[in-house]
């Protein structure tokens, strides 16, 4: 009796940790590396590059990690994995981002319909009380995000779309309804502020990292940390956040932000 009983909880325990309060589920390129994947050139220059990271978001991702107990980091790659696990992996690893698990695409031929059937395979197994999707709009991932909320409309959601590029533009999937579309990490950090999700004091940390790349930007990055890629077209990203009493650091983000956005489109009248 006591070996089952010994069993019943051991297989118990197992199940419970099986199980995430919160699931993370990200894309990598052009939503936490710099990959310019719209552009033949970049997504090229791309696979060599490990450094080229867009600022703050393993900082954030790790501020997640810190301040919840029961959370899981899910990356989600259209990558094929026998030409790009090692490069993702070591991106990863050497930017500090919290990982559970890396999902990518087993053959060279790329399945579009992979991010649903990894989704929902993690969202059947484990249950999550709330998941935080982080993407981009170059690719699929607003799409895939949405579809992924009405397939599971009891599992509670946000989802982050970085203004990579514009439905002006290159974008074929923008930023759809009920989605938040950033530009920066500091958007991202005061919305999980706000929903409770992170505390008041993570967002200096963030704004700080941000405000100080800002102060070095060459307005043309190619490569390493940063803010604003030279390529970044977010003409449709709009401010959604009601800050009272603004830092100076973040009055000048914003004037950053709308600069950024307002030039790509007079440069395109």
């Amino acid at each position: 009796m006591k070996r089952l009983l010994t069993v019943f909880l051991l297989l118990s325990s197992f199940s419970q940790a099986a199980l995430a309060k919160i699931l993370v589920i990200s894309d990598i390129d052009d939503t936490i590396k710099v990959s310019h994947v719209l552009s033949k050139k970049g997504a090229a220059s791309s696979f060599l590059d490990d450094d080229s990271r867009f600022v703050g978001m393993s900082e954030l991702y790790r501020l997640l990690s810190f301040n919840h107990d029961d959370i899981e980091f899910h990356y989600v790659s259209l990558a094929p994995k026998i030409l790009m696990k090692s490069k993702h992996s070591e991106f990863l690893e050497e930017n500090k981002f919290p990982v559970t698990n890396l999902h990518m695409n087993p053959g060279m031929k790329q399945d579009p319909e992979l991010k649903q059937k990894v989704i929902r395979k993690l969202l059947i197994e484990k249950k999550p009380e709330l998941v935080i999707y982080f993407g981009d709009n170059g690719q699929f991932d607003a799409v895939v995000y949405n579809q992924m909320t009405q397939e599971f409309p009891q599992i509670p959601s946000v989802s982050y779309i970085r203004e990579a590029y514009s439905s002006k533009g290159e974008s074929p999937h923008p930023t759809m309804p009920g989605q938040i579309g950033f530009v920066t990490t500091v958007e991202v950090t005061l919305d999980l502020i706000q929903k409770g999700l992170l505390p008041e004091k993570a967002y200096t940390v963030i704004e700080n990292l941000v405000y100080k790349r800002l102060l070095r930007d060459s307005k043309s990055e190619t490569f390493g940390e940063m803010v604003f890629p030279w390529w970044q077209d977010c003409r449709d990203f709009k401010w959604q956040w009601d800050i009272q009493n603004p830092t100076a650091k973040l009055t000048y983000l914003k004037q950053q932000i709308d600069r950024k956005c307002q030039q790509q489109n007079v440069a395109r009248q």
